[in-house]
C-alpha cells in the first residue's frame, strides 16, 4: 500500500481555502507548497532500526543505550517527587525514544549525569542535552496525562537531582538570562519540535484505548481472577519494558496481556514483596484461578488484541530479560535461584523463549531498506516548513477524509 503520511499538495491545487486573489483581477496568487502528516503511532521494528542508523552513529549506539536507562531512572525519580502516576513515565518514555527517532543524538561533556553545571553555560547547548529533552517529554506527558505541573516545579525538581549545588538563578553570560530562564526557553523549543514528531496525536496509539499499559494490567487481571502475586509480577515486568521501544512497535492492550501470558507462565513460587496480603486477601485466594487454568482458558479475541502483535511483544520481553536480567528490576524481586530449577533465573526466560519458538509472530520481510527509503514519513523532518507554506497535522484514522478532499 502505497504510504501518503507526506504528502506535497501542488502549487496553485485546491486545499480547501482557494486562492488569494489580488487587486480585484482575474489573477491570483497560488498557494504556497502545503505538507499533509498524517500520525503513525506504531513502526516496524526494521523501521526503528533503520531511522536509528541516521540519528545514532554506530560508535554511539552503546552510549544512547546508557544514557537512556539513565533518563529512565532520573525521570522516575521526579514523577516520584511530584506524585506523578506512572502513566506519565510510560508516556514520557515514548515521546523521548520517538524523539531520537527523527533526532540526531549529541553528546557532550554534561550528558551523562552534569548537563548544565549553571557555572555560565556559554559554551554547553541545553537543545542537544539528552536530560533538557527527557524533562520535555515529562513536561509534555504530564500535560497529556492530566497531570499538570509549572514547568518551573518541575525544573526545579530535575535540576536538584542532577546538581544538588546549582544556582538557578545565576546569569548565563551568552544569553543574559538566569539559568532556569535560559533552560526555559529551550525547553519550549524542544518541546514544539517533539509536537511536530507525534503529529499533535496525544491517543498514544489507538484511539479507541485511552488508557496506560499498567491500567490495562490490572483490568486484565481482575477480569481473569489473577491473584495478588501474579498480577504484581506483571506489574514489574511492566516497569522494566517502559525503558524499551516496544511501546513504538506494539499497542498497550497487546502489551499488557503478554506480560500477564508471561507472568502465568513464570509463576515464580517466591517473589519479595514490601506488601503482604492481608487475611480477608488470603481468604479470597480461593476465588481465584490457578495460573494453568486461565492459560488454557486465555483467548486474545476476548480482549481484542491481535494474537501476531501479541506474540511479537511476547518475545520482545522474553529476549529484553534474557539479555538484561541482571540490571532489571525483577531481579530485585526474584530470589537468585529458581527454586524449581535450581537454575538461575535467566534460564528461566531462555527456557520459556524456546516454548514459544512456533509462534507466529511479524512478518517484516517486505520491510526492506529500499522501502523505507522511498517512505518519505521516515525522512528528516523540516522543522521550519511552516515559515515556508503550512502544515497539517492528522489522525492516522482521518486519512478517509483526506483522500476525499484530494478528489474534490
Amino acid at each position: 500500500m502505497a504510504s501518503r503520511e507526506l504528502t506535497p499538495i501542488p502549487t496553485g491545487a485546491t486545499t480547501g481555502t482557494g486562492t488569494a486573489a489580488t487587486n480585484g483581477s482575474n489573477t491570483s496568487t497560488p498557494l504556497m507548497p502545503s505538507i499533509v502528516q498524517i500520525s503513525r503511532p506504531f513502526f516496524t521494528h526494521k523501521e526503528i532500526s533503520y531511522l536509528h542508523n541516521q540519528t545514532i552513529p554506530e560508535s554511539l549506539k552503546p552510549h544512547y543505550t546508557n544514557i537512556k536507562n539513565n533518563v529512565f531512572q532520573f525521570l522516575f525519580q521526579i514523577i516520584k517527587q511530584l506524585k506523578f502516576p506512572l502513566r506519565v513515565l510510560a508516556t514520557a518514555m515514548n515521546y523521548y525514544q520517538r524523539y531520537y527517532l527523527f533526532n540526531k543524538f549529541e553528546t557532550n561533556n554534561n550528558s551523562s549525569g552534569g548537563g548544565g553545571n549553571g557555572n555560565g553555560g556559554a559554551t554547553f547547548d541545553f537543545s542537544d542535552d539528552p536530560h533538557t529533552i527527557a524533562i520535555t517529554c515529562l513536561f509534555l506527558a504530564s500535560k497529556v496525562e492530566d497531570c499538570i505541573k509549572r514547568l518551573k516545579d518541575i525544573q526545579t525538581i530535575a535540576n536538584k537531582l542532577r546538581d544538588q549545588n546549582i544556582d538557578e538563578n545565576k546569569i548565563i553570560e551568552s544569553s543574559g538570562l538566569s539559568y532556569i530562564d535560559h533552560q526555559r526557553k529551550h525547553i519550549l523549543s524542544i518541546e514544539y519540535k517533539l509536537l511536530q514528531i507525534i503529529k499533535f496525536d496525544f491517543n498514544n496509539g489507538p484511539i479507541t484505548i485511552r488508557t496506560s499499559v499498567d491500567n490495562l494490567i490490572i483490568q486484565f487481571c481482575k477480569n481473569m481472577k489473577i491473584n495478588y502475586k501474579l498480577s504484581m509480577l506483571a506489574w514489574l515486568i511492566n516497569f522494566d519494558i517502559m525503558s524499551t521501544p516496544l511501546s513504538l512497535v506494539v499497542p498497550p492492550h497487546c502489551i499488557a496481556l503478554a506480560i500477564i501470558i508471561i507472568s502465568l507462565n513464570l509463576n515464580p513460587i517466591e517473589i519479595k514483596l514490601n506488601h503482604e496480603p492481608q487475611e480477608e486477601e488470603e481468604e479470597e485466594e480461593g476465588n481465584y484461578l490457578s495460573a494453568q487454568e486461565i492459560l488454557q482458558s486465555l483467548d486474545s479475541d476476548d480482549f481484542k488484541c491481535p494474537e501476531v502483535l501479541v506474540n511479537e511483544a511476547i518475545i520482545y520481553i522474553l529476549d529484553y530479560y534474557i539479555h538484561q536480567y541482571q540490571i532489571s528490576i525483577l531481579n530485585v524481586y526474584l530470589p537468585l535461584i529458581d527454586s524449581e530449577s535450581g537454575k538461575e533465573q535467566g534460564y528461566k526466560f531462555m527456557k520459556l523463549k524456546s516454548e514459544f519458538n512456533e509462534i507466529k509472530i511479524m512478518d517484516e520481510t517486505s520491510c526492506s531498506k529500499l522501502l523505507n527509503e522511498t517512505d518519505e514519513y521516515l525522512n528528516k523532518w523540516d522543522y521550519t516548513i511552516s515559515s515556508k507554506g503550512s502544515t497539517r497535522f492528522m489522525l492516522s484514522n482521518k486519512r478517509r477524509r483526506f483522500n476525499k478532499e484530494l478528489e474534490k
